[in-house]
């Protein structure tokens, strides 16, 4: 019995001394394990976690990054619903406003932090909006006067902030940033629990395609299925329409055509999508708390066309492109109005003087409060192509910013939308169609 023991105990002394070493260092490894548990997790978690990765097209600069991206980096003081109607963000605690709508006092939550994990203090706050003035009464609170009423401040408050570059306050952080020419080309950003996207961006449609091709990424939002990608490929395709960002239009020079009925049949003359989704009426989002249905449509009518163009007749139009996505566009209009109205159109794309011309097919944007001031009153001289003046149009976008019971500010803004269209300083034609394109395994 004696002997078995001491062969087992040499047996063990000699197995301990030849692995000695090797015995030390894993001991060694499990305390630290046991010590750095959870940052071991998170690293073994970010190293299995895949990204998402998103191709975008267009150059972007980090202070003009596309709003759905930065928002997903921070938080303005106010934020967006779907129907376009304005709230406190994560970052309020509350919002008191005075009894002449100048005075807007925002007290902020200082729990919260910036990415860099510095405390948010209502010194933080700082927009450049001409027309208000900041002031910080106490670590908590931020003081905006606006010098005279102006409803849309809400809304405009909505930008994201940032600190010292891209420092958010958002739900994800930027993890990593690269820049080429200026401009950002791959863009990574992480969230606490450890979900990650990366977003490259491309200069040219062509450009995105072949990246999506090559498996660099894998989600890419595009007007139209390419045909390459419509066989042979494991993709799944969302159809959405981008109501609340921008629509396409026919912006016309009113004092060229200074009659209003030969912009009407224009407008009339005109082919439009018959599909109600991605219609277009006015400038206003069909998602919006003020959208106006029931304005003029000019729906496709030749007749209608012709019967408003006899007594206003010209014998030919400059047809401008403002964006190369909207030439097949332009030249069915083209095509059109020289079948029904038997003018001549001279359709040009690329560089656009927006002090003489006579139409213009381009992108209009969609500003997230329905104020349309800068892009139709009289005196916006820089900022209304289409150089409406009209006294009746004037005075209720005055209202509109002025106003602010919401009940009245939507009659304001359907009445504005109605004297619009019935001026027809442009032909508002659909929303764009956005496909979302993802590689499937």
């Amino acid at each position: 019995m004696f002997n078995k023991l001491r062969f087992k105990f040499e047996l063990w002394f000699f197995y301990f001394k030849k692995n000695f070493l090797f015995i030390v260092i894993g001991l060694f490894i499990g305390i630290l394990s046991l010590i750095y548990q959870d940052q071991l997790i998170t690293v073994y978690q970010k190293i299995i976690t895949p990204a998402t990765k998103i191709g975008i097209e267009g150059l972007y600069t980090a202070a003009n990054l596309p709003p759905s991206i930065s928002h997903q980096i921070s938080y303005g003081l106010t934020e967006i619903t779907e129907n376009g109607k304005p709230v406190i963000s994560p970052l309020v605690k509350e919002l008191s406003i005075n009894q002449d709508n100048n005075t807007y006092l925002f007290k902020i939550d200082t729990t919260k932090s910036w990415h860099d994990g510095k405390k948010l203090t209502s010194y933080d706050i700082k927009y450049q909006i001409p027309g208000l003035t900041f002031s910080y009464p106490s670590n908590d609170t931020v003081l905006i006067t606006s010098d005279k009423p102006f409803s849309p401040i809400e809304s405009v408050l909505s930008k994201p902030l940032f600190n010292n570059g891209l420092i958010g306050l958002g739900q994800y952080k930027v993890a990593d940033i690269k820049y080429q020419d200026g401009y950002v080309n791959y863009l990574k950003l992480s969230s606490p629990n450890n979900t990650n996207i990366i977003y490259r961006f491309y200069q040219s449609q062509t450009d995105l395609i072949s990246a999506f091709k090559i498996g660099e990424v894998d989600q890419i939002d595009l007007n139209s299925i390419p045909n390459e990608l419509e066989s042979g490929w494991k993709i799944n395709v969302t159809k959405n329409v981008a109501a609340d960002t921008k629509y396409s239009a026919i912006f016309l020079n009113t004092q060229n055509l200074n009659i209003k009925q030969l912009r009407q049949a224009l407008a009339y003359a005109t082919p439009k999508s018959t599909d109600k989704n991605d219609r277009c009426l006015s400038p206003i989002s069909s998602t919006s708390w003020a959208y106006n249905p029931s304005v003029k449509d000019y729906n496709f009518n030749p007749t209608r066309a012709r019967e408003l163009f006899e007594k206003n007749k010209i014998e030919s139009i400059n047809l401008s492109v403002g964006d190369r996505n909207l030439l097949t566009t332009a030249e069915n209009i083209k095509i059109s109005w020289e079948e029904i109205l038997k003018i001549k159109v001279n359709l040009t794309v690329g560089q656009i003087d927006t002090q003489n011309f006579d139409a213009i097919i381009h992108y209009g944007s969609i500003p997230t409060d329905p104020d349309q001031y800068v892009f139709w009153h009289s005196t916006q001289s820089k900022s209304n192509i289409t150089k409406l003046n009209n006294p009746k149009i004037d005075k209720l976008l005055e209202d509109g910013r002025s106003t602010f019971d919401i009940i009245e500010r939507k009659k304001i803004y359907q009445e504005f939308q109605k004297a619009l269209l019935e001026e027809s300083p442009a032909i508002f034609l659909s929303y764009p169609t956005v496909y979302t394109i993802t590689r499937t395994k």
